[in-house]
């Protein structure tokens, strides 16, 4: 019988980071394609903004409920894409470039959006995908539009 530790080192698997925006579903659909080409896992990871005890805060509760379901539409996104890739959620603390090159540990790679609201700020990584690229544990793919 084989080491169990071993089977779970050699487990491959994708990372996208998620945060609702348009770019990072773009992520999730080229981290999907690339799981599915790899014949690995996707794990779509999301730095939740909330911290654990305001979640009893009336006023933030639809706070909460929109971060919750930026992590749910990923993962929906990503199984309906490729129905045959199996796929995990994590919510991490923040910062997210910190979590995610964390996330990056032994993955075949990682999926970040890159983010601007302009022609000009569509060529610049945005401050996550910069981070990631500079000190993420494996290969970084950063999706344009």
């Amino acid at each position: 019988m084989g080491n169990p530790d071993l089977a779970v080192m050699a487990e491959k698997f994708v990372v996208v980071g998620v945060d609702g925006s348009e770019a990072s579903s773009r992520a999730v659909d080229w981290a999907a394609d690339e799981a599915r080409y790899r014949s690995a896992k996707l794990r779509v990871v999301h730095a939740n903004l909330l911290e654990h005890d305001v979640l009893e805060s009336p006023l933030l509760e639809n706070e909460a409920r929109s971060e919750f379901a930026v992590i749910q539409v990923a993962v929906e996104r990503a199984r309906l894409r490729c129905p045959e890739v199996t796929v995990e959620a994590r919510t991490v603390e923040p910062p997210a470039a910190e979590s995610l090159i964390h996330a990056s540990i032994g993955a075949e790679l990682l999926v970040v959006g890159s983010r601007g609201l302009s022609r000009i700020q569509e060529l610049l990584l945005g401050s996550v995908s910069r981070e990631c690229v500079l000190s993420a544990q494996c290969s970084v793919l950063v999706v344009r539009g």
